[in-house]
């Protein structure tokens, strides 16, 4: 439980996510490197550090045990879910992560953040919304760096409602519902290898 050193406190203001009702939030970049590569099978490895991450954040900073569900594939343009964050990586892979919950969820995450019950989801609640998918990627890609995959990530995009745009190409993500006691934040990642290196 953060309390007062919530993860919402700690975001500036000048760095919080841009959060769009509509519209695509994958840059023209990364979509058209995960169309070029969409030869390439997803692969479940890339899948791991991102779940682990989550499991780690969640449990840090929400004081929660994660189960991972089961692995599936989606395609489409639409979310699902009420909450989306999504976030570009760049680099040696190029693609996206994506998380998603129903608002009741991001409430319940908001008011454990905040230490207090939070009913409305505002831009201070959105705002620490996006940064827990910030922090769960970065440290993600962390734990890819590791494993000689060095990546960037780019500032999270948040997505209000369900069917708001996520591409405006149909990219094949994998995805995994992660169970918690207070709902299940489905993580979705359409991640290709390429042959970029960090400059």
């Amino acid at each position: 439980m953060c309390g007062e050193a919530s993860m919402v406190d700690m975001l500036p203001m000048g760095e919080r996510s841009a959060i769009v009702d509509s519209g695509p939030a994958v840059s023209p970049g990364i979509e058209r490197t995960l169309a070029l590569l969409a030869q390439q099978a997803p692969r479940a490895d890339i899948l791991e550090p991102f779940v682990e991450a989550a499991r780690d954040v969640l449990a840090q900073e929400l004081g929660m045990d994660v189960t991972p569900g089961k692995l599936a594939l989606a395609t489409g343009a639409a979310t699902t879910l009420d909450v989306t964050v999504v976030i570009g990586i760049t680099g040696r892979l190029t693609g996206i992560a994506v998380y998603g919950m129903p608002s009741s969820m991001a409430l319940a995450v908001v008011s454990r953040m905040m230490g207090a019950p939070v009913t409305e989801l505002d831009d201070m609640a959105l705002s620490g919304i996006a940064e827990m998918g910030n922090v769960i990627t970065g440290r993600a890609t962390t734990l890819l760096a590791g494993l000689g995959q060095v990546c960037d990530i780019s500032p999270p995009i948040l997505l209000l409602g369900a069917e708001s745009r996520l591409s405006t190409v149909s990219i094949q993500r994998l995805v995994i519902p992660l169970n918690t006691e207070i709902g299940t934040m489905q993580t979705q990642v359409a991640i290709k290898v390429t042959s970029a290196k960090r400059v």
